[in-house]
């Protein structure tokens, strides 16, 4: 440091070696200073009234405010400004502030626009934000309040570095840190998404934020969102200076992708996200509701009676498994799909995808078919594609122009009534389904499946199943999709209010009978368990994983997730109510059957689940579904044949509070095997995971690898 220098007034900011760094009032240069790369902040001559009340409060001048605070933030907390050099004032009030230039600084709000314009990706997103975090935690444990920290003066630099500019309006606490509430107001100036701030608050406290601070900063933000608003009232006289920084996207046009738990990221709290949803989301459904009830509650009475009917063929194939077929997977998936005898692969196409990645699933198609895998594809949106529907369009024309005639069906849309996935509401929805018609004409032989409502939101599902074009009456679509999970919260006999999983996918079956614009098939496309102990790559611990203890968490163990994947399969499947069913997916760290690890040297690893599917497949393959001798109470028992004629019974127990009971078998088992295929006594009491009870000895016994 340098210090006070009269030299700087000497210096013309306006020469040809002075680079200009921001125009406006206080106008900064990049140039040569006493033999270092400097940045001279410019000060203008402050107002009349400003002298005043600096002489009456003995307030210092600007420049020398700015490099007192840079000395002390510098001295506190190194590298987290620009080391400051010298200051000077002239005569008249104006003044100069230097300090060290650093390479490659762009601000948090420039770093911020230029990662949701490229969708994210999440991960990056939340590491800059946990830098940021610790950067502002440290200086207000220094003692140094800033005053103004928004996210314009926020600087990261090219080393990665992350630096606070514009400290003239500080206030110093050398004893002690900087108090609660001035904390709140300092960080009420951050500009990010709710829910990211909610991380970023988190991130910053590294728990759960004091309940006075969260108080404090709704307070300053609200404060200063009328300051910002009323500026014009303020000074209507005052020329608008335009930002030289970028501009956010609104808040609903913001889609940020997380590669690591596979999934568009919430970036609105859901106060914020109602704030742009329309009333159509709850008119809509209700409309239909009340049109279509007596004709939906008529569909469930027959449904009722129809329920776990014999003669559902090849059962195991009725079962689809996703794989991402990316490069650095594709191979390795293979294998394990050969390991696991799965006959149906799914593979999803997202719309903001690079062409290479598009292109190299394309040829996964291409192989997966030469090799005899049964495939089905996901045509999956994002915000972009409503933005930029012809985009959409010729994304969608792209695929099914390669594989239109390799696929089985093909899923169109995804989770369409998350917003996070992009669509707001019912209008965006049918402006995308308004595509389909063209391509229903153009490739007449593939199957397309709407509307892909995620979870069990079967009001969603009856509006969204109503807003197909009304050319579909005449030519109906082959089925409809769902991504129905288990509430996400563990076995599928238990109940979402008065439904179970059979019961879900019954109703959702009724309200499609109420359309003729679908086909009477059911396909749930989606469905897993979130893992436990997988943090920020699991579906309910991303983008970023809170410290301190987690309440209410959904995750199950890996052993669960066996049991609970075959009880679902075994109901949706026999019950009739679904016509296939789709893993989601094959390898990933948060909830596949195989753990590739987090990080890409990670040897993969099957999970419980894994081999429980391979003896699945290995023993129902080729079996019809004759009859459930028990599919409601403690006991669930359903009896398969296979092609030679044998008997299977495949039995568990749902309530596990209750005492192990033994299974009523209509026959004398000449072999057991537990839900990994393991040889067992036929007498073992039944539990939560699905045993295999043979009429003659198999030909060929699994081996359980688990």
């Amino acid at each position: 440091m340098i210090g006070p220098s009269k030299q700087l007034l000497s210096l013309d900011p306006h020469s040809q070696e002075a680079i200009v760094l921001q125009h406006g009032r206080n106008l900064s240069v990049r140039m040569p200073f006493d033999g270092v790369d400097a940045v001279v902040k410019c000060f203008p001559p402050p107002s009349l009234l400003s002298r005043i009340g600096a002489r009456l409060l003995r307030t210092h001048s600007k420049p020398q405010r700015a490099f007192e605070a840079a000395a002390f933030l510098h001295s506190r907390v190194p590298d987290s400004t620009p080391e400051p050099l010298s200051w000077c004032v002239a005569p008249d009030g104006s003044g100069r502030f230097v300090s060290r230039y650093v390479d490659g600084m762009k601000s948090l709000t420039a770093t911020l626009v230029e990662r949701y314009n490229q969708y994210g990706p999440g991960p990056v997103i939340m590491d800059l934000l946990e830098r940021v975090a610790a950067v502002c935690r440290k200086m207000h444990d220094a003692g140094f309040f800033h005053g103004d920290l928004g996210n314009q003066n926020i600087m990261i630099s090219d080393d990665g570095r992350i630096l606070v500019i514009d400290l003239n309006r500080c206030r110093l606490f050398p004893e002690g840190g900087v108090p609660l509430r001035l904390r709140a107001r300092d960080l009420s100036r951050i500009a990010l998404p709710s829910d990211f701030l909610r991380c970023f608050f988190e991130m910053y406290w590294q728990d759960s934020p004091p309940s006075g601070f969260l108080r404090a900063e709704r307070r300053y933000r609200a404060r200063f969102a009328f300051h910002s608003a009323t500026r014009r009232l303020r000074h209507p006289f005052r020329p608008r200076r335009k930002s030289p920084e970028p501009e956010y996207p609104s808040p609903n046009n913001l889609w940020i992708w997380d590669p690591r738990s596979e999934q568009a990221l919430v970036t609105l709290l859901s106060r914020d996200r109602r704030r742009y949803q329309s009333i159509s989301r709850v008119t809509t459904p209700l409309l239909v509701l009340l049109k279509y009830w007596f004709r939906i509650l008529s569909n469930l009475r027959t449904l009722r009676h129809c329920e776990f009917a014999s003669g559902i063929t090849a059962f195991a194939s009725r079962v689809r498994i996703s794989i991402a077929a990316d490069p650095e997977r594709f191979g390795q998936e293979l294998a394990l799909l050969d390991e696991l005898h799965c006959p149906n692969v799914h593979l999803r196409f997202y719309a903001h995808e690079t062409q290479s990645s598009i292109a190299f699933k394309l040829q996964a198609v291409q192989k997966l078919r030469e090799r005899g895998f049964n495939v089905a594809i996901s045509l999956v949106q994002c915000r972009d594609s409503i933005l930029h529907p012809d985009t959409w369009a010729q994304h969608c024309t792209t695929i099914l122009d390669a594989v239109h005639e390799q696929v089985e069906w093909v899923e169109y849309l995804h989770a369409v009534n998350r917003v996070k996935w992009g669509i707001w509401n019912y209008r965006e929805l049918a402006s995308l389904l308004d595509c389909l018609p063209d391509f229903q004409k153009r490739y007449p032989a593939t199957a397309f499946l709407v509307p892909s409502v995620i979870d069990f939101e079967w009001d969603y599902f009856a509006g969204a199943v109503h807003k197909l074009p009304k050319c579909f009456a005449k030519s109906p679509l082959a089925g409809a999709s769902a991504e129905l999970y288990i509430d996400r919260r563990g076995a599928p006999e238990a109940f979402q209010g008065r439904y179970d999983a059979v019961g879900k996918l019954r109703l959702l079956r009724a309200i499609l009978e109420t359309t003729p614009a679908i086909e009477d098939r059911l396909i749930v496309t989606e469905f897993n368990w979130p893992l436990e102990h997988t943090g920020v790559w699991s579906p309910v611990g991303a983008p970023y994983t809170s410290p301190g203890p987690r309440l209410n968490d959904p995750s199950v163990s890996p052993a669960d997730c066996a049991a609970y994947l075959i009880r679902y399969l075994l109901l949706g499947i026999a019950s009739g109510m679904a016509h296939e069913m789709v893993f989601w997916s094959l390898a990933a760290h948060g909830f596949g059957l195989v753990d590739p690890g987090s990080e890409p040297s990670t040897a993969w690893k099957k999970r419980p689940g894994f081999f429980a599917l391979a003896c699945f497949f290995e023993i129902l393959g080729d079996a019809t579904f004759e009859r459930a001798i028990s599919s409601s109470g403690l006991q669930r028992l359903l009896l398969f044949r296979k092609s030679d004629g044998n008997r299977i019974a495949v039995a568990w127990q749902a309530d596990l509070t209750e005492a192990p009971l033994c299974p009523n078998l209509p026959f004398t088992p000449t072999e057991t095997l537990d839900l990994f295929g393991a040889s067992i006594d036929s007498a073992t009491p039944l539990s939560g995971n699905p045993i295999y009870f043979f009429e003659s000895h198999p030909r060929h016994v699994p081996v359980s690898g688990h």
